[in-house]
């Protein structure tokens, strides 16, 4: 996630495991847009304990950086390893830390988890997930753990993104489409000229999903975009109990 705003939504968090403080190691950075890097960190003795869509708080292992908020983007693996998606934030401290001072093989401090952005395994509804920026991060983490454990019978994933550069694991998706019967995916350009389908989500929502009265909704990003995909899904007939955001 970003470092702005609140993570989460309002309120308690429904299902925190612990918030100790944790040391992590950096394993790699890669850049994945011109102002998104993917850090990956594993830790060195017992893991944290989380859930598809929750997030951390991380920090510096000297304590010289304010703790910044960051969604996990994959589900629970062996070993512990998570992913976070970080953007670059003009002026932002911890940002600026991450893509220009931070290397790989030092420690960082992990707290957590926190957040409500949570899948119901039980559900046996269709599973929509609408994500743009580095709001990929909890997305791709419910859908790893949708596809590992959950009763949806579909899952579709809709990214939206300026350019075709700025479309994180778009190659990934499209394998991951052909391969699994339950998946799509949709990317859909709003900055220039490409292959279709192109438009900001909102607007284009009802043409590429059409009904949504029997759909869990999950939708991640900016707090513009989050609002704007939430009030087009409820147009579309979801409800807000089966529709959850996350905007930061």
């Amino acid at each position: 996630m970003t470092e702005h705003g609140q993570c989460g939504a309002d309120g308690p968090d429904p299902w925190v495991a612990s918030t100790e403080q944790a040391p992590y190691q950096v394993r790699s950075i890669r850049r994945r847009t011109p102002t998104i890097v993917e850090l990956r960190l594993s830790p060195p003795a017992e893991p944290l304990a989380y859930r598809p869509g929750q997030y951390i708080l991380l920090e510096d292992d000297r304590a010289a950086l304010a703790p910044r908020s960051y969604s996990i983007a994959n589900a629970p693996r062996p070993g512990g390893e998570i992913s976070l998606l970080i953007t670059r934030v003009p002026g932002g401290q911890g940002s600026t830390w991450i893509h220009e001072r931070l290397a790989i093989g030092e420690q960082v401090l992990v707290s957590g988890p926190y957040g409500s952005l949570l899948d119901d395994p039980a559900s046996t509804a269709p599973m929509l997930l609408l994500a743009a920026g580095s709001g990929l991060a909890p997305i791709r983490a419910l859908l790893e753990g949708a596809l590992a454990e959950s009763l949806h019978p579909e899952l579709t994933l809709v990214f939206s993104a300026r350019r075709e550069a700025d479309v994180i694991d778009g190659q990934n998706f499209a394998r991951l489409q052909r391969r699994e019967p339950r998946f799509r995916f949709i990317r859909t350009l709003t900055g220039e000229a490409g292959l279709p389908p192109r438009g900001r989500i909102p607007a284009t929502l009802a043409t590429l999903v059409g009904d949504l009265a029997d759909h869990d909704v999950f939708v991640a990003g900016a707090p513009d975009f989050v609002i704007a995909c939430a009030a087009a899904a409820e147009a579309l007939g979801t409800t807000r109990a089966r529709l959850q955001i996350e905007a930061f």
